[in-house]
């Protein structure tokens, strides 16, 4: 049985969440308006705070990598996602054209259907990850995740097979996967 690990002090732990609050900052940057010193204080202790709590997320177990030292998401390679999000963003925007569609549509052409997908992945970020792009993309939402059960509503056939096509799961898995692992997916 593993000892577990050390905890950290509170200085160590706003140290360690730095990096990730400066990212959402950038982040939070991009989308506000407001460039006063109270809003741009607000914006950096908000992700400052979100970070630490976060922290907790990211210290799940397992570790993302294959090696002993491997710590959840430090070792995570993380220009996968430079292929990804753009991927995601076109099928959101595919989907988003097509709900508009049926929504504009006089017979208003709904089918709706609850799905369940499976997808192994090593992770609870990983299961995240799944959980929220299904979610982001329009005519579908994940109502549960069980272990590794995804519980999906789709408002049309279409949408309903294009969730359980494994096209999306797979990509996940390749977030957090290398690439001479299996995906399990």
């Amino acid at each position: 049985m593993a000892s577990p690990p050390p905890t950290r002090s509170r200085v160590l732990q706003l140290v360690g969440a730095v990096p990730f609050s400066l990212v959402l900052f950038g982040f939070w940057l991009l989308l506000s308006p407001k460039r006063d010193s109270f809003h741009l204080g607000l914006g950096a202790a908000t992700a400052l705070v979100v970070a630490v709590l976060a922290a907790r997320l990211v210290a799940q177990p397992p570790a993302l990598g294959s090696t002993a030292r491997a710590q959840t998401l430090r070792q995570m390679p993380w220009h996968r996602f430079g292929r990804y999000l753009p991927w995601l963003a076109t099928r959101v925007v595919v989907a988003s054209l097509e709900v508009a569609y049926i929504v504009l549509h006089p017979r208003l052409p709904i089918s709706p259907r609850m799905v369940r997908i499976t997808a192994r992945y090593p992770h609870t970020i990983a299961r995240l990850t799944l959980a929220n792009s299904i979610t982001l993309t329009p005519g579908t939402v994940t109502l549960d995740v069980e272990d590794d059960t995804f519980v999906v509503h789709a408002l049309t056939d279409e949408g309903a097979r294009a969730t359980q096509d494994g096209a999306m799961a797979d990509r996940v898995a390749l977030l957090f996967h290398s690439p001479d692992e299996p995906t399990g997916a």
